[in-house]
């Protein structure tokens, strides 16, 4: 926190376009009462405080704990602070809130001090804490921490070359807290693709005889392209999980789940034919006898 009521989030994790640093900037923000324009993330450094890696889609449910552990820590020294003459005097930490770019008595906003103030009264230019943010005992033993989600497609088969397209996705899901619908979006339409590939046309290719893959290259281990991808709509529930750090769970690996289930399914519906080896290719429906 600087005296300028701008705020740095710094943390050892990398960021790898799934929009942890707008969600930590976003949460951080609303802890302590300031624009999202005044927050800095600085990450990808081992010097920086913890290690949290993108796996498992916890990056952003453990970061968030930290800095509600550390926006804890920060008002505690900010309080520590104050001055006699200043209107937060004798207050303790469960009096206060941060609001409006400083602290204010709970169910009192006119007994405020701006963070600025607190600081240039102490002859501080800025203030740092930091926090850790470990899983609460309930989380592992009493409750769920998973998300969920259900998959739902509209698939096409043609009965002659047994060539199938799927036309349209739609995906909803209960991952609590949504900290931004755009980038949680985008992270859901990435795993759904994933699972579009998964079921159609990704699979490696290995020589029986020496174990060697045959297929190494993008040439030969076929992704989904544009024209392969269809619309995709994707639901949140949006209800904050009331065990989670700011009520958000993990929004990651949970897009790809269910997604081959669903086109497997919609393409027996079409056809009649349950291929149960993945990728479901042309030959395999043939061999189904569609």
């Amino acid at each position: 926190m600087a005296q300028d009521s701008s705020a740095t989030v710094e943390f050892a994790a990398q960021e790898m376009g799934m929009g942890t640093t707008t969600a930590l900037s976003q949460v951080t923000a609303d802890q302590l009462g300031l624009p999202f324009s005044s927050i800095t993330c600085r990450y990808g450094s081992s010097s920086l405080p913890g290690s949290s890696p993108a796996v498992g889609s916890q990056q952003t449910a453990a970061l968030t704990a930290a800095v509600l552990a550390a926006q804890q820590n920060l008002l505690a020294e900010l309080l520590a602070l104050v001055e006699a003459s200043s209107p937060l005097a004798g207050l303790s930490l469960d009096e206060v809130e941060a609001a409006g770019g400083g602290l204010s008595k709970i169910g009192d906003p006119t007994t405020f001090e701006a963070y600025g103030s607190i600081l240039e009264r102490a002859g501080r230019h800025e203030l740092s804490a930091e926090g850790a943010g470990g899983p609460p005992l309930e989380w592992a033993v009493h409750y769920s921490m998973n998300s969920y989600g259900a998959v739902f497609c509209e698939v096409r088969v043609n009965s002659v070359t047994g060539e199938t397209r799927v036309t349209r996705i739609v995906g909803a899901y209960d991952c609590g807290r949504i900290f931004n619908p755009k980038t949680a979006a985008s992270q859901i339409r990435g795993g759904i693709i994933m699972g579009l590939g998964l079921a159609l046309t990704e699979g490696t290719d290995r020589d029986e005889r020496s174990g060697r893959i045959v297929n190494p290259s993008l040439t030969d281990y076929h992704v989904p392209v544009h024209l392969d991808v269809p619309d995709i709509d994707v639901v949140f529930t949006g209800h904050p999980d009331p065990q989670a750090p700011a009520g958000g769970r993990g929004v990651g690996e949970i897009g790809v789940t269910g997604v081959v289930a669903a086109i497997t399914n919609a393409i027996y519906n079409a056809t009649g034919a349950r291929v149960r080896e993945l990728p479901v290719t042309v030959d395999k429906l043939l061999a189904a006898g569609i």
